[in-house]
């Protein structure tokens, strides 16, 4: 109904126009198609059909085929609508969308006993697995976790102008505690099942209570249909516990199979990565104090290097493989030194990043004019030796590669909700390489990074590695700030490269440092190095600045 009353939102320039026939070749069948989905009226004649078959279905108590013929047809137009307009749905249309569906797929098993029990069984798992998801899904968001975003959802103009939202906006306190309150209540709602029936009624009701106020607070009346919508099968399942439960046992089974399977494959391919590290074409190691150092050199073929040595510092929880690509390109004319921080890889020592490289400079004879490049955190790193002595009169050259302020960092680590964002993403992080899901699933790491089949493999498993990214999280508590902008400034001759995603921030810290900058445009933070083009411009400068100055 509400859909029968919009018009402006609809047209060619309104937020919710068709976009399903762009997909298409002008002229094609499918175009043509779309043309007709995506005109501004058709919203408004599925919304019609929609209301036309949901009358229907409550018309129809008692006839089974004239209700499933109705959920078939409101699914269909739920799915056209989606087609239409990938955007601008939320929960509920998503939940009305599997209730109808699922009627109608099961509709096509002959036995209506079987049929509807696994309908209803469907609709129970989908129910309890939305909540908590959702509960999950917003425990990794660090202003649900903080009790900050439901005052922000409420602020807004779309979810925010009716009384009662006004009326919660006076209460910030107890905002939050409704706002950490549905992250725990969403999360533990599998907890259902365990209770006696009578609880577990108490706990659906209150249920119910949270969506007719969120239809209340933010004006979504259809959270109140879409979701009280299931509570019906949560309730046959409830009222047949004592039954055979093929359904869930066999989909539980299935899930917790693949998802130890998952989590097998990945913890033997980061071992292969591991063992990998020590083959002919792998990094070395070095007994140094409490423990290894893992380094890595690559020399000129021909054996004629410069007298500089340069060393490349890694970013937070990133590896030796992340500099492949600037590493080859330098290693034609350098001495080109790589080296894991303490607790990174197969380094089990703890000692500071400046004694490690002393110790590495040392075992490859290293002699001469140290050229220090660094990548993102990895500039504080250096920061902390670059002025000891045992390098005075080396270091005299220095390339921040988009590097970490020291007085950002700061503010980050101080701030509530910016630290809590980090750490929920490690701990996403954590969860995606403890289970594999970085196997089957995008990630950030590959979206930015290129490298030759073998490098991406080995850097892939280096970052999801459980043990590399708990000690991320130690180097990005621990690393020290102080005097690094003086320290890093006090290197006689410094460049500044930076991403596009972060140029503003670095032309800040060059100013800072006194330093020249430079931009790779289409760069990101990881792409800056990780895609061959981009870092052959990081490359490219690296030599032009060492050979100039």
């Amino acid at each position: 109904m509400e859909t029968l009353f919009l018009r402006e939102e609809f047209e060619d320039d309104g937020y919710l126009r068709g976009t399903s026939a762009a997909q298409y070749p002008q002229g094609s069948l499918r175009n043509r198609l779309g043309r007709v989905l995506d005109h501004p009226r058709t919203p408004r004649v599925l919304a019609g059909v929609t209301l036309a078959a949901s009358a229907g279905l409550l018309l129809a108590r008692g006839n089974r085929k004239a209700q499933i013929a109705a959920a078939t047809v409101i699914g269909t137009c739920n799915r056209l609508s989606e087609v239409r307009t990938p955007y601008g749905r939320d929960g509920a249309d998503q939940m009305t969308a599997v209730i109808t569906q699922y009627r109608a797929l099961t509709a096509l098993i002959p036995d209506e006993k079987v049929s509807d029990d696994l309908f209803l069984r469907a609709v129970n798992f989908q129910a309890g697995l939305s909540y908590a998801v959702s509960g999950i899904a917003k425990a990794f968001g660090s202003s649900w976790v903080q009790g900050d975003a439901l005052l922000e959802v409420l602020q807004t103009e779309a979810y925010g102008s009716g009384p009662a939202a006004a009326l919660l906006r006076k209460y910030p306190k107890i905002c939050r505690a409704l706002t950490v309150g549905t992250v725990a209540w969403e999360a533990s709602f599998p907890l259902v099942y365990l209770l006696p029936r009578d609880q577990a009624s108490h706990a659906l009701t209150a249920v119910k209570v949270f969506h007719a106020g969120v239809a209340a607070a933010m004006e979504l009346p259809r959270f109140v249909w879409g979701f009280y919508g299931s509570h019906g099968a949560v309730g046959y399942v409830l009222d047949t516990r004592g039954a055979r439960r093929t359904f869930e046992k066999t989909v539980v089974g299935i899930a917790g199979g693949v998802g130890l399977a998952s989590a097998l494959i990945a913890r033997e391919k980061r071992a292969i990565a591991a063992q990998r590290r020590l083959g002919p074409k792998g990094a070395a190691r070095l007994r140094h104090a409490d423990g290894d150092v893992e380094y890595r050199v690559d020399r000129p073929a021909d054996g004629l290097a410069s007298r500089s040595v340069i060393v490349l510092e890694c970013g937070l929880g990133q590896s030796l493989e992340s500099w492949e690509w600037v590493a080859q390109s330098l290693a034609t004319h350098h001495t080109v030194i790589r080296y894991h921080r303490a607790g990174y890889g197969l380094t089990t020592s703890r000692a500071p990043s400046g004694d490690l490289l002393a110790a590495v400079l040392d075992e490859v004879g290293a002699e001469g004019e140290v050229v220090v490049v660094t990548h993102s955190i990895g500039s504080l790193s250096a920061a902390s030796y670059v002025g000891d002595e045992r390098f005075a009169g080396r270091v005299d050259k220095l390339v921040v590669v988009d590097g970490t302020d020291p007085v950002l960092l700061d503010e980050d680590r101080t701030d509530r909700r910016r630290l809590g964002k980090f750490l929920q993403a490690q701990v996403y992080t954590l969860f995606a390489a403890v289970t594999g899901i970085y196997e089957w699933a995008p990630n950030a790491v590959e979206r930015q990074a290129g490298y030759t089949p073998d490098t991406q493999y080995s850097h892939v498993q280096f970052v999801f590695s459980p043990r590399n990214i708990v000690n991320s999280v130690r180097e990005y508590r621990g690393m020290g700030t102080g005097d690094a902008v003086a320290r890093l400034g006090a290197v006689e001759s410094v460049l500044v490269i930076a991403s596009d995603e972060f140029a503003e921030q670095q032309a800040v810290l060059a100013e800072k440092l006194g330093a020249k900058i430079q931009v790779v445009h289409g760069s990101a933070h990881r792409s800056i190095i990780g895609y061959r083009d981009h870092a052959e411009q990081v490359e490219g400068a690296i030599r032009r600045f060492i050979d100039a100055c």
